[in-house]
């Protein structure tokens, strides 16, 4: 049997190795040594702080939860 594939093979959380901006809020500064998300676009990686990443990640959860709850048949389905 197949393997499933994942929607997210491309997001892990690390430990930045220098210090720099969020890339969701300039103002939220990473520190060397912090928790972060990394999310790999393209070619190129994206960090976003503990603060911003937990946001995205509530948010995606929901998105991800009314896909499901439309594959079941209780919901809209857009197309």
């Amino acid at each position: 049997m197949a393997k499933p594939k994942s929607m997210l093979p491309n997001v892990v959380v690390d430990e930045a190795k220098r210090a720099h901006n969020c890339q969701h809020n300039a103002a939220h500064r990473l520190k060397q040594g912090d928790k972060r998300l990394r999310v790999r676009v393209q070619r190129a990686h994206e960090h976003f702080c503990a603060a911003c990443a937990l946001d995205i990640i509530r948010r995606d959860i929901g998105k991800l939860q009314g896909l499901a709850d439309q594959l079941r048949g209780g919901g809209p389905t857009s197309g």
